[in-house]
């Protein structure tokens, strides 16, 4: 169930960095397109939750990480709404899915 959360979260991840283009461009993403990058967020987010639940307990940093990045991500959204979005909101909530990723596919991939 890792590896297929991990593959939700590369589509999350590409989808991230278009609308990251997009910001940098100055140029709006459609909402639905932010709607969708969340759904596919929140879909890999619970296949980790229920590996949690399962019982291994490596994924508890994902899932902690998941919290603060999905804060960051909201935050991001209303942000966005009222005008241009703040850089550092934006690092920070790719920076942290980032290392988010990279302990998933450490777990998904060993053991």
């Amino acid at each position: 169930m890792l590896i297929m959360s991990l593959a939700v979260f590369t589509v999350v991840a590409v989808m991230g960095l278009g609308m990251v283009g997009d910001i940098y461009r100055g140029i709006g993403t459609p909402k639905m397109f932010g709607f969708i990058h969340a759904g596919f967020a929140a879909f890999g987010s619970a296949l980790v939750i229920l590996v949690a639940l399962e019982g291994d307990n490596r994924v508890w940093i994902n899932i902690g990480l998941a919290v603060v990045i999905i804060l960051l991500g909201i935050l991001l959204g209303f942000r966005r709404a009222k005008g241009p979005a703040p850089k550092a909101i934006l690092v920070a909530h790719g920076g942290l899915a980032v290392i988010c990723y990279v302990i998933l596919a450490y777990n998904a991939f060993t053991g």
